[in-house]
């Protein structure tokens, strides 16, 4: 086979993972199938058995081994994609697939469009397709990651430029149990020139019926905020425009932050409480306007982080935040923002606006 238009890595850890269903869901396109190579990388395990259960499934497939000892995906991603020689690249998750289609209508865009990076649709297994980003009304091409929201995609799902790729040296994250795509989507969004987002263009499907995942378990505060604490520390947040580093803290404090904050809060200690306030004040420091777009329900949960970072005030904050009424999560402290960008207002009008627009078609 000449170099192919489309790589697609796979990695696989676990040989209980379906890893049929994936390769031959990227390769199910006829029209299509020969512009396609899946690289399985066998993370750890047996090199033959893998081949000999692919065996049978039309298209090119190569396994390469790797090993490395760490339970993470960075690593063989990253060996994946070395090995990548298309001209767009994708990853993929061993328990993860493509609907009918799919593969041939991103290989249709591209070739139509040239994005450097087009942005799939996503859906969890059993659900509708996930409103994430959350882009402008109408708006599908040339996006901008803050105007767009593309911080809210960490995962950089679809197809990627391989020379762009190259050319910004993105890399999965190794040594950290979650967020290994953290650094390699946000560098994306905001320096890979032109994103565009496969709206109508199949749908990748987050897989949930694995037996056992990696980023499952329990992780300490440190291990869940590792990711973002890299970010800071290897320059990555300094080096983007003053919006997108608005945009990306946002994203973070409203994500990581109070999203932990709330689903933690019953079993985190005062050290735990503490030590999100302190990546909460770090945040901010790189953003301080970006706190203006939250509703009064997150902010409850948030002043009390600043103010009085305990595990009993954080109790509390939380407790109190889950019986806000409609206007503590419509509106901000200060009205006026609460038709910010980012605020939660804007984002059920566009909700509204994008639904009435799919019923009207």
């Amino acid at each position: 086979m000449s170099s192919p238009t489309v790589d697609v890595v796979i990695a696989c850890h676990d040989d209980r993972r379906p890893i049929e269903r994936a390769v031959s869901s990227v390769l199910q396109d006829e029209k299509t199938r020969h512009l396609v190579r899946v690289t399985v990388v066998a993370h750890g395990l047996d090199q033959t058995l893998i081949e000999r259960r692919l065996d049978g499934i039309k298209g090119e497939i190569r396994v390469v081994p790797y090993r490395d000892g760490i339970r993470s995906a960075a690593g063989p991603f990253n060996h994946g994609l070395d090995l990548v020689e298309a001209e767009y690249c994708a990853v993929m998750g061993s328990d993860d697939f493509l609907e009918p289609g799919t593969m041939a209508a991103w290989i249709s865009h591209v070739r139509d469009h040239r994005p450097d990076a087009a942005i799939a649709q996503v859906r969890l297994q059993g659900h509708t397709v996930m409103p994430n980003p959350l882009v402008r009304l109408g708006r599908h091409r040339n996006l901008d990651a803050g105007r767009d929201r593309l911080f809210y995609r960490t995962a950089p799902l679809g197809l990627i430029r391989t020379a762009r790729m190259r050319e910004l040296g993105l890399r999965m994250l190794e040594g950290v149990r979650v967020g290994e795509d953290f650094e390699f989507g946000v560098r994306l969004w905001a320096h890979g020139g032109r994103i565009d987002l496969l709206s109508g263009a199949g749908t990748y499907v987050i897989g949930e019926d694995a037996p056992e995942r990696t980023t499952l378990g329990s992780m300490t505060v440190s291990e869940r905020f590792a990711p973002i604490v890299c970010l800071i520390d290897d320059g990555v947040v300094a080096a983007l425009s003053p919006a997108h580093r608005k945009a990306l803290i946002t994203k973070l404090v409203r994500v990581s932050v109070v999203g932990n904050a709330q689903a933690l809060a019953a079993e985190l200690d005062d050290a735990d409480v503490a030590e999100i306030a302190v990546l909460l004040r770090r945040l901010l420091d790189v953003a301080p306007t970006a706190v203006r777009s939250f509703n009064r329900q997150d902010r409850v949960v948030l002043d009390g982080l600043l103010s009085a970072p305990t595990a009993a005030r954080l109790q509390a904050d939380v407790a109190r935040s889950r019986g806000a009424g409609r206007v503590d999560r419509w509106l901000t402290p200060d009205i006026v923002h609460s038709f910010a960008r980012e605020s939660t207002l804007r984002r059920y009008v566009l909700y509204f606006c994008k639904r009435e627009r799919r019923k009207n078609r």
